[in-house]
């Protein structure tokens, strides 16, 4: 199964940085989301190169998986996303973390399960 999150409120206040992380609001967003969804034992974990998504799956994931960055979840290329989902492996439960865009992207084109 295909689980996915769109990143949590990053911080806003880190003078014009490209790559903020996450604000306090986020991670105790993060928290609270683990918290209803502690259920569910992920066999793998992915997200962006993004500060942010990477924030995000730690919180979720902890230390109970390594979490992989890949850039195809940073892409704006529509194939590239669509060919990383497409060779991910069926029978495990994935998450993964990514921006707005890239989530509706995901859930637009496959079927998977969001997380809120």
């Amino acid at each position: 199964m295909l689980y996915v999150v769109k990143s949590f409120r990053e911080d806003k206040d880190t003078s014009g940085n490209l790559n903020p992380p996450l604000s306090e609001e986020g991670v105790e967003f993060g928290k609270k989301l683990k918290l209803r969804n502690n259920a569910i034992n992920f066999d793998k974990c992915y997200t962006s190169y993004k500060l942010k998504d990477f924030g995000s799956a730690l919180i979720l994931v902890g230390d109970k998986l390594i979490v992989e960055r890949t850039h195809s979840l940073d892409s704006k290329n529509k194939e590239e996303i669509i060919n990383f989902i497409e060779s991910l492996p069926q029978d495990e439960s994935i998450l993964v973390v990514a921006t707005d865009e890239v989530i509706s992207f995901i859930k637009s084109n496959f079927d998977c399960m969001e997380l809120k």
